[in-house]
């Protein structure tokens, strides 16, 4: 079994954690396509009446308290490196009031060794917390006691299901039955005690596929 940098011993699933955190330092892995901003110039007001130590940036979302509708999006876990990523970042969403999620908790379901590498509410009590599982696995296992598992082990407010078929169709050992999920993601919508959310990876959700969500009760 392979070693990490700490002399851990490294699961298949860890290695791939650490292949994916190793990619995002060294490689170039950053879009060559326009997010589109560069189209749009706003006018400066010279004038703008206003106070700027007025304006208040806070909200609340899943009955969580904001300081700004901000979040840290699902990254990583499931790696010891991992676990020290995770607690700075969410330490960061602590202190200034945003909500943090973290990454695929498929590895900590799994092999429970790698858990710590998920749990942040030692550093983070107050936080918008969210769990996070692959929509896909639901064909593959995947059931409401896994969902509840993921919840429990990180104390989240709730669950994020991330969608993610081109990086599924591409890389080794990937899970490729997309099929069928909408009616599972609506059954967890109606059996999980916290709010389900959807979110894509990276690739975006269209217009019809957010309609579908919604109507299978997601909440975001």
């Amino acid at each position: 079994m392979a070693l990490d940098a700490n002399g851990h011993p490294v699961s298949r699933i860890a290695q791939r954690k650490l292949e994916h955190l190793r990619l995002s330092l060294e490689a170039s892995v950053q879009s060559t396509r326009s997010s589109g901003f560069e189209r749009f110039a706003f006018t400066h007001e010279a004038l703008p009446d206003l106070d700027l130590d007025a304006i208040d940036t806070a909200t609340t979302f899943l009955n969580k308290p904001l300081k700004l509708p901000f979040l840290i999006s699902s990254m990583t876990g499931g790696a010891h490196a991992a676990g020290d990523i995770n607690r700075r970042l969410a330490l960061v969403a602590q202190t200034v009031g945003i909500a943090f999620g973290v990454g695929s908790q498929r590895a900590g379901i799994t092999h429970k060794d790698l858990r710590p590498t998920y749990q942040v509410r030692g550093v983070a009590p107050d936080v918008l917390l969210f769990a996070n599982l692959g929509a896909v696995q639901l064909n593959y296992g995947m059931r409401t006691e896994q969902c509840l598992e993921a919840i429990e082990m990180i104390e989240a407010d709730a669950l994020i299901l991330h969608l993610n078929p081109l990086q599924e169709a591409l890389q080794p050992e990937g899970d490729h039955n997309f099929k069928g999920l909408i009616e599972k993601i609506a059954m967890l919508c109606t059996e999980l005690p916290v709010p389900v959310i959807v979110k894509e990876v990276g690739c975006g959700i269209s217009a019809r596929t957010a309609a579908l969500l919604a109507q299978a009760g997601v909440a975001a």
